[in-house]
């Protein structure tokens, strides 16, 4: 077997990695300056953390910022978790004070998971609307690595404790802040390759500005807006009624007037929140309804109505894609 030489496969990184491999040793010299007893150990401590975290910058260049949800999760832990250890035999207060502080952690760690899925479903469909195929990346491994950095800041913090308490070998901590590295490596990375790399090596990603406009939108249809104004409906109207009339193709060959007030009907088009495929369906500019098949006898009915006008059947309020088979409100489909 060839020996294998460092120096080539250092080359052969992409330069991304170089820095997310930088910025990860300096994160053990600052842990290494932290427990060691010198002169110089809290600069160094100090300057090597910072220069971790501006080498994260170029490492994971569109997801360094969340850095900052990992940071103040780990300071609101440390604090919640030190409180009680050192001062709880003079203060219980201090036991309130510290779930109080894990209970905040906790929501940021929620936001954090929120931002991640939000962001990466806007990539897909600013992804979508170019043209372009984006790779979908699970996040499941990545809420565990999550749940581990939670758990090891806390069993972090109690060998702290134990050391500063009673002499006790820093190995419980040291061992901990050690794992909390690649740890935290990894909860950028995956988000990284997910909607943010760069390069040759990842399929071309969406500048920041367009991540966060595309999250807006994202946000803006998951929570129910209010109902459009009669100005705002009435240029929609105007808009759809300039399109030629076509035959719908999510229904019958023959369903081309509304069953409510026999207007002409549209082909409006929306994709799909879940798997972003585009799929047609009838619009009525006069009554301002879809107009669905149903269900159970196929034939039009308009969407939001209980109950079929033919079959009296109950018609669900949810649309299955017919592609990925996933049952969403149609207010959740956008504009393709």
């Amino acid at each position: 077997m060839a020996n294998l030489d460092p120096f080539k496969l250092w080359d052969r990184l992409p330069v991304r990695y170089r820095y997310a491999v930088g910025a990860a040793l300096a994160f053990v010299a600052s842990v290494a300056a932290g427990a060691a007893d010198f002169r110089w150990a809290t600069p160094v401590w100090v300057i090597a953390g910072l220069g971790g975290a501006f080498l994260c910058i170029y490492a994971f260049p569109s997801v360094w910022r969340y850095l900052v949800y990992m940071l103040i999760i780990y300071s609101l832990l440390a604090a919640g978790m030190l409180m009680p250890l050192f001062w709880l035999r003079i203060l219980p207060l201090f036991l309130g004070a510290s779930i109080v502080l894990h209970i905040v952690a906790i929501v940021f760690a929620y936001n954090f998971v929120k931002d991640v899925i939000l962001t990466r479903r806007a990539y897909h469909e600013a992804a979508a609307r170019d043209g372009k195929t984006a790779p979908y990346v699970s996040l499941g491994t990545w809420f565990l690595a999550l749940l581990a950095f939670i758990v090891l800041t806390d069993v972090s913090m109690v060998g702290f404790s134990m050391w500063a308490q009673g002499g006790s070998p820093l190995y419980l901590y040291l061992g901990c802040e050690l794992a909390l590295i690649p740890t935290m490596m990894f909860l950028l990375e995956k988000p990284e390759r997910a909607f943010g790399g760069k390069g040759a090596d990842f399929v071309p990603r969406v500048s920041l500005a367009e991540m966060g406009a595309e999250t807006r939108k994202v946000m803006k249809r998951i929570v129910p807006s209010r109902p459009k104004g009669e100005g705002v409906a009435k240029k929609a109207v105007a808009k759809l009624s300039r399109r030629p009339p076509v035959v719908p193709r999510t229904l019958p060959v023959d369903a081309t007037s509304c069953p409510a007030c026999g207007a002409d009907l549209r082909l409006d088009v929306r994709r799909c929140p879940e798997c972003y495929k585009e799929n047609n369906f009838a619009w009525c500019p006069a009554s301002e309804h879809y107009i669905i098949a149903c269900p159970s006898c196929g034939s039009p009915t308009v969407y939001g109505e209980p109950a079929c006008r033919i079959c009296g059947k109950p018609v669900n309020v949810e649309y299955t894609c017919p592609t990925c088979h996933k049952a969403t409100p149609l207010n959740r489909w956008g504009r393709a």
